[in-house]
């Protein structure tokens, strides 16, 4: 995965499916709640913030006339620092105040640490005691002239108002909405000191069990993500990144979708060239991933017909001599790992499996997570190396 950085976003579908997504720039609008609602009220609170002590994360407070959606918080809702996700740290302030982002999360620094084409990616550094708390603060782009401010603000709040209300292990956490002293609206996160996965990719020198143990807990991730409603729908080693333990955390929500309130039982198809299940890209993206951690490189560089490597991929699909192991597949190792690689690279998004069913596969039931046994068979080694070299910073 040498030279620039490739944007799997056109990998996540196969036409069938009637997308080609490009660059974040180009991507629609993600079809939330937020979207289906009125417009926020011009005039509110500098800050909004997620579920904390007893909180109640409240749609209202940014919707005006939007219907109530609350959830209490996990235990791991909490503020990242050099203790992130240890027993016993220091909880979330956010909520507490409604005070500027310096006198809450501290002075951010002028290096970018991450950049897209509408925000900007900063650490934060704020010193509670003895202890020196770390954040990840995303400063989201300013109105454009032919923006309302109410469409602005309901863009920005639309990430907000899914990524907030998710609490898991392998989820990045969300702290709080919040202006700085510029009034340029920010999102405070946990910071994730091990890097992002296409940093420990381009690395190499990922061991088997590293590989394997990234898969399973992106398929973690991904199955809570479906198990509340949410589609990511942009799955990529930029948007995966490592805290300090070994947990893989997946980032970066402003593609995802809500395809099903908590009350409801239907299934809500995303809206593209043709209707589709916004469940199923999330799937072919952690196919492609895998690919990628064995690799080091794309299987192709488009899921469209007019890429040579991917129109004879799905070519093999379809021949009945092929298609229970075409080459592409047949090269990855382990060769447990075929069958269900197999069903989540599947062109056809009618026959492709499910997160229950790629969770439950024999294989990943396998497969060790570092941080669930007492001696792991393997390191994630870039992460734990950008890890030390911050903390002796």
């Amino acid at each position: 995965m040498s030279g620039t950085k490739p944007d799997l976003s056109s990998l996540l579908s196969s036409p069938i499916l009637g997308l080609t997504k490009g660059s974040k720039k180009d991507r629609p609008t993600p079809v939330t709640p937020v979207e289906q609602n009125p417009a926020p009220r011009s005039k509110g609170p500098p800050s909004v913030h997620s579920t904390d002590g007893g909180h109640k994360f409240n749609l209202k407070d940014l919707l005006g006339t939007a219907p109530k959606l609350s959830r209490k918080s996990s235990a791991r809702s909490s503020a990242s620092s050099r203790k992130s996700d240890s027993e016993g740290g220091p909880k979330s302030t956010g909520g507490e105040s409604t005070g500027s982002l310096l006198k809450k999360y501290g002075t951010c620094e002028r290096v970018a640490i991450g950049k897209g084409a509408t925000s900007v990616v900063r650490l934060a550094h704020k010193w509670d005691r003895s202890e020196e708390k770390l954040y990840a603060v995303k400063e989201f782009r300013k109105r454009r002239k032919n923006e309302s401010e109410k469409e602005y603000v309901k863009k920005l709040t639309a990430e907000f108002c899914i990524s907030s209300t998710l609490h898991h292990i392998n989820i990045v956490e969300t702290v709080d909405l919040v202006q700085d002293e510029n009034q340029h609206w920010c999102e405070v996160m946990e910071f994730c000191p091990g890097g992002d996965l296409y940093a420990a990719i381009k690395k190499g020198h990922m061991s088997p069990s590293e590989i394997e143990c990234c898969f399973r807990q992106i398929l973690q991730g991904v199955s809570y993500l479906h198990s509340q409603g949410v589609a990511h729908r942009d799955l990529k080693p930029e948007n995966i990144f490592f805290n300090g333990k070994g947990h893989l955390k997946i980032g970066d929500y402003g593609a995802s979708t809500v395809y099903r309130l908590p009350w409801e039982a239907t299934v809500h198809m995303s809206s593209g060239l043709c209707a589709y299940d916004a469940r199923l890209v999330d799937i072919w993206a952690i196919g492609v991933v895998y690919y990628c951690l064995h690799f080091q490189e794309l299987p192709w560089r488009a899921a469209q017909t007019s890429d040579g490597l991917y129109a004879a991929y799905a070519s093999a699909c379809a021949n009945p001599q092929q298609s229970a192991t075409p080459p592409t597949i047949n090269n990855l190792n382990p060769r447990a790992c075929r069958s269900l690689i197999r069903r989540m690279l599947e062109p056809d998004p009618k026959q492709r499996a499910f997160i229950d069913e790629c969770i439950s596969h024999p294989w990943v039931q396998s497969i060790e997570v570092c941080h669930m046994v007492p001696k792991p068979s393997h390191i994630h080694g870039y992460a734990q190396s950008l890890t030390q070299t911050l903390m002796r910073g």
